[in-house]
């Protein structure tokens, strides 16, 4: 039996699928950016990409992805990487409009990653960074190929994983305690697949 609560599903941009979870809380749209008329290769081809390194317990790897930061005016590192700021392009303040109307929550700045393959992936964290303050809202926007999603509980085992496959033109949102108590990854695949661009928009407090 699920261990958490599931309601509503559908097929146009307004429709949500709420996941009330031990916690905190996910909402997920499917097609949430159908009407925009922004599609994979526009981002694709307009947004600074770069690749990075990441140091782990004493050994540096590639990062299995490329990644960008986009922002008003504040810059933001994670896990020790620090990514230079780019000024909002078109596409991002548009996707970023709609999704503040829906959410009534500001951002200020947007982590993009181009996922090139099966072999690029999210490994096990949490959006719980000090600049993101308690309780952030983070708004993840898909574009390109469906990715799995998967969600864990920090604290309590028992509590079982949650799993999201994240279509194109979908937005994810994760709200309340959620990223203090869970944690997320974006799985790797052996399968043959396309891009994806992933857009997290968050609100850097300092």
């Amino acid at each position: 039996m699920s261990q958490f609560d599931l309601f509503g599903a559908g097929e146009n941009e307004n429709e949500e699928v709420v996941y009330n979870l031990k916690d905190g809380t996910v909402i997920y749209y499917p097609n949430f950016f159908a009407k925009t008329k922004i599609e994979f290769n526009d981002l694709k081809n307009s947004l600074r990409w770069q690749e990075g390194e990441i140091t782990l317990y004493g050994k540096t790897h590639a990062i299995p992805r490329l990644h960008a930061w986009y922002s008003d005016e504040k810059e933001y590192s994670y896990s020790g990487v620090k990514l230079p700021r780019n000024n909002w392009s078109d596409n991002l303040f548009i996707l970023k409009e709609e999704i503040e109307k829906i959410t009534k929550h500001q951002f200020n700045g947007c982590l993009c990653n181009l996922y090139r393959d099966g072999k690029d992936y999210a490994a096990w964290h949490s959006d719980d960074e000090a600049s993101l303050g308690r309780n952030p809202v983070i708004a993840s926007a898909s574009f390109g190929e469906s990715r799995k999603f998967v969600l864990k509980h920090r604290f309590d085992k028992s509590v079982e994983k949650v799993e999201i496959v994240l279509e194109d033109k979908s937005l994810l949102i994760m709200k309340g305690a959620l990223q203090h108590n869970w944690k997320h990854q974006l799985n790797k695949t052996a399968k043959q697949v396309d891009e994806r661009i992933n857009l997290t928009f968050r609100y850097i407090i300092d």
